[in-house]
């Protein structure tokens, strides 16, 4: 139990999977929560603490994102509430400050731990928000976007900063010798570390603002000179990124860059892991687990709910090794074969990154669709009697969502992961499959080491657009007694089957070739339109305008045809009308 505890709020969005974990840890030791707080505060409480979430807390400890903040906690006027606050001397904290008090079984604090809810001057850093939230609900292929596509990086003033204090500590510099650099690489660079950062983080806007900064960069064809010919002469430059490009220009550094790399490469840790989002990374790092083993010991229940993380964690190393667009090709083949024995009508073709032309793919994303078949339940069967066939051929070696069939055959073996992994409590299970029909299939396969030779020999397809590899990230020590990663080469990878009904194949081919941030603007563009375009076709007003041609789908929007392999970056903008 805490010694001095009282009342905590939080704020500003109560309701997220963390913050109700930490109620539940702060009610563990004796405290109060609040949910009413604005009624809360009316009474003049004394012993009462109001959480604020870390993403709304810059280095130095002052509030940011003020407009966010704002509409997220459903404050009419927020000064109005930092008066009360104020008023009635109420501390403020970071949400990450519970984890230090349960530990210390104590509810103290200094005065660093104080929040600055209202800072006298304008602070710089990489953790002030562009005017965006951080949750990106429209970043996934799969969202129909219905917003007006506003610039995601607007601040409150948009005058630049001049003569900003700068200080030795939580500065990285971005290179030894500037002097061998052109600026726009020493930018790039800085863009695509912040980009990497708030990934990780899970901040899907921030990120998508600081990619997009990039890619304009990548694209300019001059050298900047300063941030505000950025801002005036680049798109997807706002007025945040641009001081922030001056301040490297100037400098060659960029203050709280290094801030949180300890618990960036915490979190990256668990969330290259297949089924772990950002949620449940921080959770585990409030907690402090280091690793798998860590967790699985002290949070079993995750592993049970969620048992694709065991076969995540399995194939951990694998599933992170990018592969050859020849091996994508042999993986089609492959899949191909045994199709055309269970049906010899069903087509499937690849898409994804392979279809973007990318040199080196993550996954393999295959389309199933049947001419003249709407019956997306027929499909579904077809795909599930080709999983079977090729479990049984051992091709597939682990699936990530289950049929009951599929569960039959493959339970003994989530079972098997479960004792490996030492985890008990999972008897009461009653079933493992998700539904009795699925249109998506995920799982693991690998080819046979005598087709591997024979990729070895061909030529090598280099694709058209270029993807950087990342540095390997392994398995700790301490959780290498679960590992199933190859050590012949020979990898696991990763597949998934997805099925489009016939009359929308056009549509289909769209969102499930990308990229994320090609449907995002192709969306948004049709809905300035007054148009909806979705996965199921292009619509005014709930009418389906066309579904099945994808090149008469681009005619509707004004649009000339973007080949696939140009749909990775923000070129398609520079030549999207029709003259």
């Amino acid at each position: 139990m805490f010694q001095n505890c009282g009342s905590f709020i939080f704020l500003p969005n109560p309701g997220t999977s963390s913050n109700k974990f930490l109620e539940n840890l702060l009610k563990e030791n004796g405290a109060t929560i609040v949910s009413n707080f604005a009624g809360y505060l009316q009474s003049n409480p004394k012993e009462v603490t109001i959480l604020i979430d870390d993403s709304f807390v810059d280095s130095n400890m002052n509030l940011i994102q003020r407009d966010i903040f704002q509409r997220e906690a459903g404050l009419n006027n927020i000064d109005e509430f930092f008066d009360k606050v104020e008023d009635l001397n109420i501390h403020c904290f970071k949400t990450s400050c519970v984890t230090k008090w349960v530990r210390n079984k104590t509810f103290t604090f200094q005065k660093d731990d104080l929040i600055k809810l209202r800072p006298s001057v304008i602070t710089i850093s990489d953790d002030t928000n562009n005017g965006t939230s951080s949750s990106d609900e429209h970043s996934e292929v799969s969202t129909d976007v219905g917003d007006g596509g506003k610039n995601e990086d607007t601040m409150e003033t948009s005058q630049p900063v001049k003569d900003p204090v700068y200080s030795n500590e939580s500065t990285t510099l971005l290179v030894n010798n500037r002097s061998k650099y052109k600026n726009n690489e020493l930018i790039v660079e800085a863009l695509k570390r912040l980009t990497k950062k708030y990934e990780v983080k899970g901040e899907k806007f921030r990120a998508r603002s600081y990619r997009l900064a990039k890619q304009s960069i990548e694209n300019c064809d001059f050298d900047i000179s300063s941030g505000e010919e950025a801002h005036t002469k680049l798109r997807n430059i706002g007025p945040s990124i641009a001081r922030k490009i001056q301040i490297i220009l100037d400098t060659g550094v960029l203050p709280g860059l290094n801030d949180s790399i300890g618990l960036e490469d915490s979190l990256k840790y668990f969330k290259n892991c297949y089924g772990i989002g950002p949620e449940i990374a921080k959770r585990w790092n409030l907690l402090n687990f280091e690793s798998f083993c860590s967790a699985a010991k002290n949070d079993p229940e995750e592993f049970i709910s969620d048992w694709s993380v065991l076969f995540g964690w399995s194939y951990y190393e694998d599933w992170l090794r990018k592969m050859s667009r020849n091996e994508c090709l042999a993986h089609l083949e492959r899949v191909k074969s045994s199709l055309g024995e269970i049906d010899p009508e069903c087509q499937v073709e690849l898409q994804g990154s392979y279809n973007r032309g990318y040199s080196k793919c993550g996954d393999i994303d295959l389309l199933f669709f049947k001419p003249f078949c709407n019956d997306t339940a027929e499909l579904a069967n077809i795909m599930e009697s080709l999983c079977i066939k090729l479990f049984r051929d051992g091709y597939i070696l682990c699936f990530l969502q289950l049929t009951p069939i599929l569960e039959r055959m493959f339970a003994e073996k989530i079972l098997e992961r479960l004792q490996t992994a030492r985890i008990v409590g999972y008897g009461e299970r009653e079933k493992w499959y998700s539904s009795e029909i699925i249109k998506k299939f995920f799982m693991g396969v690998k080819l046979s080491t005598r087709k591997l030779e024979e990729l070895k020999e061909m030529d090598i397809d280099e694709g058209t657009f270029f993807i950087e590899q990342e540095e390997e990230t392994k398995l700790k020590p301490i959780d290498q007694y679960m590992s199933l990663n190859s050590r012949d080469g020979n990898y696991c990878r990763r597949l998934d089957f997805f099925c489009c009904k016939w009359d929308e194949l056009g549509a289909g081919r769209i969102h499930y070739t990308g990229s994320k941030e090609y449907n995002r603007w192709i969306r948004i563009l049709a809905a300035q339109k007054g148009l909806k375009l979705t996965q199921h076709g292009l619509f005014r007003d709930n009418i389906l305008l066309e579904s099945f041609n994808e090149r008469r789908i681009f005619e509707l929007l004004n649009l000339k045809y973007v080949e696939p392999k140009d749909r990775n970056n923000i070129e398609w903008e520079k030549k999207r009308l029709n003259k």
